[in-house]
């Protein structure tokens, strides 16, 4: 038995040696260049809902909960600004289609993924929710219609990791709940949106 013990020793010694080795060439985890309290993340895109077209900026306020060497999980807090660029035509039956200026701004909390490697694809995916406060005014003697309602939004990010920015495609859908059924204007609330974002977490 004793005679066996060296031959042991030197087994468990080079699995040692081996596991270390392999941690060592594992890529270092994230470390943030940016302040918790500064935005990590940008979108600038366009929405439609009902024929109306609207611009989307979002500023992204991430507080990572969880990091791993790429997987990361994170409280999201973002802005959004958004207001109308081309508006539906005229359609009998449809009296929201006589909207001539259209805005939609939300703040929202949620919850979001991130997966990247540096010089590699990053893709992530978020749900977030929040009051959206929302305003329409329409042409042919209606009335200025100025709403709160309530928003949720999933969005799913594409793109590649240069160092630590990440940039790429964003395609999500917002749906409006909460709102009041005579409002005209909830009509071109949320919807499928596209954009381009710049991530720097």
């Amino acid at each position: 038995m004793l005679r066996k013990l060296p031959v042991l020793l030197v087994g468990v010694l080079g699995l040692a040696s081996s596991a270390g080795a392999q941690e060592a060439q594992r890529p270092p985890e994230h470390r943030s260049p940016t302040p918790a309290w500064a935005p990590r993340g940008v979108l600038l895109g366009v929405s439609a809902q009902d024929g109306l077209v609207a611009s989307q900026t979002k500023v992204q306020w991430q507080f990572t909960f969880y990091q791993d060497r790429k997987d990361a999980f994170a409280l999201l807090l973002e802005g959004s600004l958004s207001w109308g660029l081309a508006f539906p035509d005229a359609e009998e039956g449809k009296p929201q289609n006589a909207v001539r200026s259209f805005y939609q701004h939300s703040p929202q909390l949620g919850v979001g993924y991130r997966n990247h490697l540096p010089g590699q694809v990053h893709w992530g995916f978020q749900v977030t929710g929040g009051p959206v406060f929302y305003g329409a005014d329409f042409d042919g003697g209606l009335e200025k219609d100025r709403r709160v309602a309530g928003l949720i939004e999933g969005r799913v990010h594409l793109g590649y990791q240069f160092g630590d920015i990440a940039g790429g495609l964003a395609v999500g859908y917002a749906e409006a709940f909460g709102y009041k059924r005579r409002s005209l204007g909830r009509f071109f609330v949320g919807g499928p949106m596209v954009g381009l974002f710049v991530d720097w977490r």
